[in-house]
């Protein structure tokens, strides 16, 4: 059952919307974007002018979060505004069932032109979801940085250039060639900044002078936290090869053209030409740190999290670049008024925070996602939003501004009450997050992760691996960056009887099976020689 917030004040909003022309919808959308690689966001690291734009313009959300931090059932989550295990996608490897409720056909029966253009990333093409698809295709659905290849409903094309830079082309495209008597929804999905991160030849020479600030958190030990925490196989320490744009030089590769590796073979001439002009003295700069011992324990570290982080920074200077480019569209064809924009990812991500360069957790870094939306019509400039939401708000809210009623099935609520700043007395105040997708103790899953769930509310946080019969608590006020485990601590024991009881009443209000199945049966070796997901390069 959806919580009850269909109060006067929404009712009226949907009357308003109703009378009103229907507003346009642009969801821009990326995968595994960290909330200190936008400018706007409190502890950023970097500039990002055209996302802090739509910030600035409208609302900054900072307690946004996912119901399961991984890609497809984050996706599955958004098209549906139901959890993972109500949607059928608890994992990568889970089948779409493409027959099932979305808000893209729903908006279609109501007058909308849809299409979706960039990264689908679920198990099973798109059918009728939306009015028309063009999606990356190959390496399991993530496609290519460099002169990707796409599919659509009239077959497969491949297309040269850098796939950031591409969507945004098709994207621009699809606007031109749209029927303009209809209101539109298009959704440009953009495989940035998800591994192997390469950026685009204009952006791939950039800040090799810059020093990025450490995660302060860089070297936790764990120490407070469950055994197995630790034993998780997405550290940095653990990146090479590829990941990081290590391959052979250019000399190195005319003398041994059987070397190169794979994502230097996508690339044309040209396109090799400048990753070997940016990567080279890169990467024989490496080679003799490591001769002369100099890249031995915490220097190690150091130095992957700074190859690591300027890739990633990088990357997303070319997804800023592109916002920029829609955004104008809109301005210079008068539709900036009446278009509602949304900028998100699939789900945050932890660059370098604990060590690590992933998601998965139910920690902070990886649970919250970033959410950005400008909507003239509804949204103050410069509106800062605290109140807990969900992605699986998405879809109701976009129903909502539609004048389009939202199913009861749908577990999300829409977002209108709390888009002026404030947090209505009746809006919820915790949420819960699932992730599958791990294993158990007698069976290892994908990055060795076990399985959780959890519940948080605006202070405090309290996460249950399940198969282990384990527990941890975090007081988000006093321990932001969650480094103490308060589970044991006599202080804490009321808050953790209070939520462990919301758990359990949460999981009744979105009827969630118990025990939750074993689902991790589909991870493979990855080229680090540790288990990944089934659909990462």
């Amino acid at each position: 059952m959806r919580p009850t917030l269909l109060t006067a004040t929404l009712l009226l909003t949907v009357t308003v919307a109703q009378a009103a022309q229907q507003p346009n919808i642009l969801f821009l959308f990326s995968d595994d974007h960290a909330l200190r690689t936008i400018g706007s966001y409190e502890g950023s690291i970097n500039s990002t002018p055209n996302l802090d734009r739509i910030a600035h313009e409208g609302a900054i959300f900072d307690r946004s979060f996912n119901v399961n931090s991984i890609c497809c059932p984050s996706r599955a989550a958004i098209l549906t505004g139901k959890h993972s295990h109500a949607n059928g996608i608890t994992g990568n490897g889970s089948r779409w069932d493409g027959k099932q409720w979305v808000y893209p056909r729903a908006l279609a029966a109501a007058g909308y032109q849809t299409g979706l253009i960039g990264k689908w990333h679920l198990a099973g093409n798109p059918t009728d979801e939306f009015q028309s698809w063009e999606i990356l295709t190959g390496k399991g659905g993530q496609g290519s940085y460099y002169n990707p290849r796409f599919l659509s409903a009239a077959g497969e094309s491949k297309v040269e250039g850098y796939s950031t830079d591409i969507i945004t082309d098709k994207s621009l495209d699809w606007l031109k060639n749209r029927d303009a008597t209809k209101p539109f929804l298009l959704c440009a999905q953009y495989k940035v900044p998800h591994i192997h991160r390469i950026p685009s030849p204009r952006h791939i020479g950039l800040y090799d002078e810059v020093e990025f600030p450490e995660p302060t958190t860089l070297f936790d030990d764990y120490a407070t936290r469950q055994p197995f925490v630790k034993d998780v196989w997405m550290g940095l320490r653990g990146m090479q090869g590829h990941v990081l744009n290590v391959a052979p030089t250019k000399k190195e590769l005319a003398a041994n053209p059987r070397s190169m590796p794979s994502f230097l073979q996508e690339m044309t001439p040209s396109q090799r030409d400048a990753w070997h002009k940016a990567y080279d003295s890169r990467n024989l700069e490496l080679r003799r740190l490591q001769n002369n011992g100099l890249l031995d324990g915490q220097a190690g570290l150091r130095y992957t999290y700074q190859r690591f982080i300027k890739d990633y920074v990088r990357c997303i200077d070319g997804l800023d670049d592109n916002v920029g480019r829609i955004l104008k569209y809109l301005d210079d064809n008068d539709l900036t008024q009446n278009t509602i924009v949304i900028y998100s990812s699939d789900q945050g991500f932890l660059t370098g925070e604990h060590g690590w360069a992933e998601k998965r957790w139910m920690y902070e870094e990886s649970f919250r996602s970033p959410l950005l939306i400008r909507w003239p019509a509804a949204i103050k400039p410069g509106t800062r939003v605290s109140a807990l939401v969900q992605n699986i708000d998405l879809a109701p809210t976009l129903l909502t501004a539609a004048g389009v009623s939202v199913p009861d099935e749908v577990h999300g609520v829409p977002l209108q009450p709390v888009l002026d700043g404030t947090t209505p007395d009746n809006w919820r105040e915790d949420i819960l997050y699932q992730y599958f997708d791990g294993g158990t103790p007698a069976a290892r899953g994908a990055y060795n992760m076990p399985r959780h769930n959890g519940v948080r509310d605006s202070r405090y946080k309290l996460i249950h691996f399940y198969d282990h019969d384990a527990w941890e608590f975090y007081d988000l006020q006093a321990d932001p960056r969650e480094v103490s485990n308060r589970y044991r601590h006599p202080r804490y024991q009321d808050e953790i009887t209070r939520l462990k009881q919301r758990l359990v009443a949460l999981k009744q209000q979105y009827g969630v099976l118990e025990p939750p199945k074993l689902i991790s049966k589909h991870s493979r070796q990855s080229k680090h020689g540790k288990q990944t997901e089934p659909q990462t390069e």
